[in-house]
């Protein structure tokens, strides 16, 4: 099977877990999220992940007529596409339209995000190809080489609203905040050291996932977290900090992140968003050690057996997560 069609189950096995986990929430006072439920378990009990019958069912409702207006839309008409009732007529998944989607998400991009991915991945391409543009898709640039002008254009556009949309969002703007409370001024003080080319490069090699860029042994966060562990130990140590400080702000800033990344799916969190389960685990397994009253401090270390332990853990879970139907 091509990575195409890989590619493309595994977005429209996503986007079926989204809708199917937001519909459980508003089952009790929504007709469309009750109706959404219905279908997903009498269509979709099982999900076979390298079946060609889903994309031969988008290719079958979405017609080229359809993905034409879609090509030619420019960024600002394309919330009011979804509107039109041509559109929301559309089926994406079996008796659930494109209308329904957006009615029960409510958020635009995400609609958008997902029927970019799907005019993409409909196509037949060479692995090396797919694998470049899902490289691209995971990015907020504009500025990309790829030869398809088609594919180039509607990435664009989506890399655009990505970035508005998070320029936009209430908790980016409260982000600002944060600089303000005690582990802003700590990450202001270490900002300057940080490698963020090894960095970037380091959560691009291990896939986006944390807790594997964490356990890595050319981690760029390790050292990030031996920098910040040591200064903190040295600050409480000093009086200039207190732990109760340092976990008020923890919160602070744990309460933000499932707004800010809305929603991303993840181990035992069905809904997605923020696991704090797992933050503290990390926590625990970066192993922070500082001594206390007249005592020999320890230097704050990483237990790297710890995070590798947690990553195969992480990395289990989201294996199982993928064979839910």
């Amino acid at each position: 099977m091509s990575s195409s069609v890989v590619i493309f189950n595994q977005y429209y096995y996503d986007l079926l877990t989204k809708i199917r986990t937001v519909a459980k929430k508003h089952k009790d006072h929504s007709s469309t999220a009750k109706k959404i439920l219905e279908t997903v378990k009498t269509n979709y009990k099982e999900f076979d992940k390298t079946s060609g019958d889903y994309l031969k069912f988008v290719n079958e409702n979405c017609s080229y007529e359809f993905w034409k207006t879609y090509l030619d839309l420019e960024k600002d008409d394309c919330d009011e596409w979804l509107k039109n009732d041509d559109v929301k007529s559309v089926l994406i998944f079996s008796e659930i339209s494109i209308g329904d989607i957006s009615k029960l998400l409510r958020d635009n991009f995400l609609c958008h995000h997902y029927l970019s991915v799907f005019y993409i991945f409909k196509n037949e391409m060479t692995d090396e190809n797919a694998a470049n543009i899902l490289n691209i898709l995971q990015t907020f640039e504009d500025n990309f080489e790829l030869d398809n002008e088609e594919f180039k254009k509607v990435i664009s556009r989506l890399n655009t609203m990505k970035t508005e949309k998070v320029k936009s969002d209430t908790s980016f703007d409260a982000m600002e905040n944060l600089k303000e409370t005690t582990i802003g001024k700590i990450a202001k003080e270490i900002i300057n050291d940080v490698d963020i080319n090894k960095l970037k490069n380091t959560i691009s090699n291990n896939e986006g996932d944390i807790f594997k860029a964490l356990a890595s042994q050319e981690s760029g966060l390790g050292e990030i977290f031996s920098t910040v562990g040591s200064k903190v130990t040295d600050k409480i140590s000093s009086g200039e900090l207190s732990q109760e400080a340092i976990m008020k702000d923890a919160a602070k800033f744990a309460a933000m992140i499932p707004s800010m990344f809305g929603g991303l799916q993840g181990g035992d969190n069905e809904g997605g968003g923020f696991n704090m389960a797992d933050m503290m685990k990390m926590m625990s397994a970066m192993n922070m050690a500082g001594g206390g009253g007249g005592g020999k401090r320890s230097k704050a270390t990483i237990n790297k057996q710890g995070l590798r332990n947690l990553a195969k853990k992480n990395e289990l879970q989201k294996k199982l997560a993928n064979r839910k139907p």
